[in-house]
């Protein structure tokens, strides 16, 4: 993979990583923690609260916000770095052939 699709798939990837990372850890922790949740966001109706749907909830939401913020910034870095690259190796080109 190379270029733009290679970047899509640096994206995507640590957006689904992320999600399915922070699934699993609001999953666990609405299984061994519920009172986390009843004490984070007080509800109106207490008798259909279900904390292990809402950590799978909130889990899924941020990690997948973070790991698509992740994924930009580190596809941001990446392309920085490459451009900066190329502009040293055009300038050292251009320097031998000036040279010779």
């Amino acid at each position: 993979m190379t270029g733009r699709l290679c970047h899509l798939a640096t994206v995507v990837g640590t957006g689904v990583g992320f999600g399915v990372g922070g699934t699993a850890i609001g999953a666990l922790l609405g299984h061994v923690a519920p009172s986390f949740f009843r004490q984070l966001l007080p509800l109106r109706d207490p008798a259909t609260f279900n904390p292990v749907e809402l950590g799978i909830g909130l889990g899924l939401t941020s990690g997948l916000g973070w790991g698509l913020a992740i994924g930009v910034l580190l596809v941001a870095i990446i392309a920085w770095k490459d451009t900066r690259l190329a502009r040293k190796e055009a300038r050292g080109s251009a320097n031998v052939s000036s040279v010779a």
